[in-house]
């Protein structure tokens, strides 16, 4: 939590995934996933915002210098490898091997 509001880039980290269902390894665990500026791309959870600093950044649409967005640059270096995006499920940030 404290790397995240520190605006950190990080990989891997042992942890459980984030989410409302049943436990399980996030990709983080496998060293299969990265998340990148987590201020400027956070993971809306229902209400929660991860970290909490990102919320001056939940209206997508007001694109600013650190953001990913649909067709930027930073999508399209990981597509090109092969990666996924979490936008999908609102989480910013997150790029992973298969996308979850």
């Amino acid at each position: 939590d404290r790397s995240a509001a520190a605006d950190n880039t990080s990989a891997f980290n042992c942890r459980r995934a984030v989410t409302s269902g049943a436990a399980s390894w996030s990709m983080h665990a496998y060293g299969e996933a990265i998340d990148v500026n987590d201020v400027e791309n956070p993971y809306l959870l229902g209400k929660r915002v991860i970290p909490p600093a990102g919320s001056a950044y939940t209206d997508r649409a007001n694109v600013r210098p650190g953001m990913a967005v649909p067709g930027g640059l930073l999508v399209r270096a990981f597509a090109s490898a092969g990666w996924g995006w979490g936008a999908s499920f609102a989480d910013y940030q997150h790029f992973s091997t298969n996308g979850r």
